[in-house]
C-alpha cells in the first residue's frame, strides 16, 4: 500500500489568503507601526501553531495510542499508513513554528536581544520573566523530544527507516513514552506562557 500524505492548502489557502489580505487593509488603514504589526502576526502564528501542536499530543496520546491498541492488524496497518504520517507531518512542523515564531516574537517584544529592536532593555516584572523563560526552555525541550525522540523512533516503528520486529517494538514503545512525556511538559508550558501574557 503507498503511504497517503495529503496537502490540505489547497482548500483551505484561499480562505487564509483572503483572511490575510483583509487583515492586511485593516491594520493599513487604521495606522499601525510596522513593528506592532509584525508582532501580531507572528503571535497569531505563534498561537495557532501550539493550538494544532498540543491538540495533536492529546490526539496521539488520548485517541490514536489507545486506538492503535484496540484494532486489528488490517486496520493498524491502514492507521500506519494514513493517519499517523499525516499526525507526525503536522506535529513536526507545528513544533518547529511554534518555536521559530516563538523566538522571533521575543526578538520584537524586546524580551531576548533588546537592543535590535529597542535600543535598550524592555523591563517586565522578574514575576513574569521567571514564568516566561520556564514556559521557552520547557516548550524547547518539547521541540526536542518531537525531533530528537518521537520522530526517529517513529520511522523505525512505520518501517521508514530499517529494523527487526524487536527494533520497531522498542520504537514504538519509545514513541509511546515520549509522547506521553510531550503531554506531561505541555500542561505546565501553557500555563506558564499564558500566565506570563496575562497575569
Amino acid at each position: 500500500m503507498q503511504r497517503i500524505i495529503e496537502n490540505p492548502w489547497g482548500s483551505l489557502g484561499a480562505g487564509f489568503a483572503a483572511a490575510i489580505v483583509v487583515l492586511l487593509v485593516w491594520v493599513a488603514a487604521a495606522g499601525s507601526d510596522g513593528v506592532g504589526f509584525l508582532s501580531f502576526l507572528l503571535r497569531w502564528v505563534h498561537v495557532v501553531a501550539a493550538m494544532v501542536w498540543v491538540g495533536l499530543i492529546v490526539f496521539v496520546n488520548f485517541i490514536q495510542l489507545i486506538a492503535m491498541r484496540a484494532a486489528d492488524e488490517r486496520a493498524r496497518d491502514f492507521m500506519h499508513i494514513s493517519v499517523v504520517p499525516q499526525v507526525a507531518l503536522w506535529f513536526r512542523h507545528a513544533s518547529t513554528l511554534v518555536v521559530a515564531s516563538g523566538l522571533l516574537l521575543a526578538v520584537l517584544a524586546g524580551y531576548l536581544l533588546p537592543g535590535l529592536i529597542y535600543g535598550t532593555g524592555v523591563y517586565m516584572p522578574p514575576e513574569r520573566a521567571s514564568l516566561l523563560w520556564l514556559g521557552v526552555l520547557g516548550g524547547l525541550a518539547m521541540w526536542m523530544l518531537v525531533h530528537m525522540y518521537i520522530w526517529p523512533s517513529l520511522r523505525i516503528a512505520l518501517g521508514l527507516r530499517p529494523g527487526d520486529e524487536a527494533g520497531r517494538a522498542a520504537a514504538r514503545d519509545r514513541v509511546r513514552l515520549f509522547a506521553r512525556l510531550n503531554l506531561i511538559i505541555a500542561v505546565p508550558v501553557t500555563l506558564a506562557m499564558v500566565a506570563a501574557a496575562h497575569l
